[in-house]
């Protein structure tokens, strides 16, 4: 081979390898910018996976900030809902005596022959008493959700209707004079009103008002002890 040949395959042989370099060199600048965007584009989606949890967490913590007025206005609906429990009934018997004097109609204060009356009146009734949770407002709730604990402030238990009178079992006895006569229809209305308040009066002292109101903590401390909570109860005036 002449040497002019052999200068020129050198030439040729070495134009090949740095094309070769080269070919080989720019791919991985080319791999190099494509991983430096893959970079970028994770970083900015991390960022947006951040503000996105931030705000979660801030609207968490806001909506935790008002469980307790929630619960608290279920808590008197709950309440409500027991009234039927919050109750007591007593059933007693009075005893009611009447004596006086009349002639013709109309009374006397002179003890006449045959113009006395005597009555007695054996009278069973019953009475309902409760505590009004019905009326409960959530201004008498507080609910310390840190604690789990309920206070309430209850009103005092009362009669929740007037007495009723079981007039079957009535028994009545009457000595009466020549010149009275039988107890009549509006003698006899006024005798069963002042027969219920006498009920009224004994199922108080047998204590059936502070019946109620334990049958009322205990069925609220009962119902919240199952949901986690302890019952706080004081009875108020108003």
């Amino acid at each position: 081979m002449k040497r002019k040949d052999w200068k020129q395959a050198n030439r040729e042989q070495a134009a090949a390898v740095m094309e070769a370099e080269r070919s080989s060199y720019f791919p991985r600048i080319g791999f190099f910018n494509k991983t430096k965007r893959q970079i970028k584009r994770s970083f900015f989606l991390i960022v947006i996976l951040l503000l996105l949890a931030a705000a979660v967490i801030v609207w968490w913590k806001t909506m935790l900030a008002d469980e307790p007025a929630i619960k608290q206005g279920s808590f008197v609906e709950q309440m409500k809902d027991l009234s039927s429990l919050a109750t007591s009934q007593a059933f007693v018997k009075v005893i009611l005596e009447k004596e006086d004097n009349e002639i013709f109609g109309k009374e006397i204060s002179a003890n006449l022959p045959g113009t006395q009356r005597k009555i007695l009146l054996v009278v069973p009734g019953s009475v309902t008493a409760g505590v009004d949770l019905e009326g409960l407002e959530s201004d008498r709730i507080t609910v310390d959700e840190d604690n789990k604990e309920i206070s309430l402030k209850l009103p005092h238990a009362e009669f929740l209707q007037e007495p009723s009178i079981d007039f079957d079992q009535v028994e009545t006895y009457s000595i009466s004079g020549l010149f009275r006569g039988d107890v009549d229809w509006e003698e006899g209305y006024q005798l069963a009103a002042e027969a219920k308040e006498e009920i009224a009066k004994e199922a108080e002292s047998q204590g059936v008002l502070a019946k109620a109101e334990a049958n009322a903590e205990k069925s609220l401390k009962e119902f919240y002890s199952q949901l986690g909570y302890s019952v706080k109860v004081e009875y108020t005036e108003d």
